[in-house]
C-alpha cells in the first residue's frame, strides 16, 4: 500500500539528507512532495526478479535482504535496514529487468522516490542532483570496501566486521541469511559466533 507521505514519516529521512546537503525551504518541499509512504510485512517482496526497478526506497524502519539465485541455489547479496536506501541501481538505472529479489525480513515502513519523479526533481534543482551523485558515491566506496574485505580478511575478521556495519540485523534475522550473505555454512557461522 503506497499513499502520499506523512510529515511525522519524514523525519529520519531529513535527518538523513541534511547530514549530506542542506536544501532551503523550497527545495526541501519539493523532495518532500514527491515522497510516498509504503508498508511491507514480513516475507512481503518489494522487488522480484525480472522487475524493472522505477523506484529508490529509504527504510523508516525494518530490514530489507537482497537476494538471487545462482546455479539454483538461493544466496543473500545484501542486507539494507534503517535509515538507508534500498534500490537495485542496475535495474533503476539501466532500465532493465532485476535479477534479484528485496524481500522484507521484518515488517517495514518506508519512503518511495519514483524513477520519473526523481529525474524531473534532478532537471528542477541542482541540489538534487548533487544529493543523487554524493550518495551514489557513497554506495559505490561501501561496495568497494565490502568487497576488499571479502577478499582480504579471515571469515572470523567478517563476521565481527558484519555485526559492527549491521547491529541491527544480527538481532533481527535468521542466521542462516547471514551464512548466506558472508559465503559460510549455517554450522559453520554458529562455530564462528561461539568463539566471538
Amino acid at each position: 500500500m503506497i499513499s502520499m507521505a506523512d510529515p511525522k514519516s519524514l523525519v529520519k529521512i531529513e535527518a538523513f539528507v541534511r547530514q549530506v546537503i542542506q536544501p532551503n525551504k523550497e527545495e526541501w518541499k519539493a523532495f518532500a512532495d514527491i515522497l510516498q509512504e509504503k508498508s511491507l510485512k514480513k516475507k512481503d517482496l518489494l522487488l522480484e526478479d525480472g522487475q524493472i526497478c522505477n523506484f529508490i526506497g529509504f527504510i523508516n524502519t525494518g530490514v530489507i535482504r537482497e537476494y538471487a539465485f545462482k546455479n539454483g541455489k538461493e544466496s543473500t547479496v545484501d542486507f539494507v535496514a534503517e535509515n538507508q536506501f534500498v534500490v537495485d541501481f542496475q535495474s533503476f538505472i539501466r532500465g532493465t529487468p532485476s535479477r534479484q529479489y528485496l524481500e522484507a525480513l521484518t515488517d517495514m515502513e518506508l519512503l518511495i522516490i519514483k524513477k520519473d519523479a526523481i529525474n524531473a526533481l534532478y532537471d528542477k534543482y541542482k541540489i538534487w542532483e548533487r544529493f543523487g551523485r554524493l550518495i551514489v558515491e557513497q554506495v559505490f566506496c561501501n561496495m568497494e570496501e565490502k568487497r576488499k574485505n571479502l577478499i582480504a580478511t579471515t571469515h572470523e575478521e567478517q563476521y565481527r566486521n558484519f555485526t559492527s556495519v549491521y547491529p541491527q540485523v544480527v538481532q533481527q534475522v535468521p542466521q542462516y541469511y547471514i551464512a548466506s550473505y558472508l559465503g559460510l555454512t549455517p554450522e559453520h557461522l554458529s562455530r564462528i559466533r561461539k568463539k566471538a
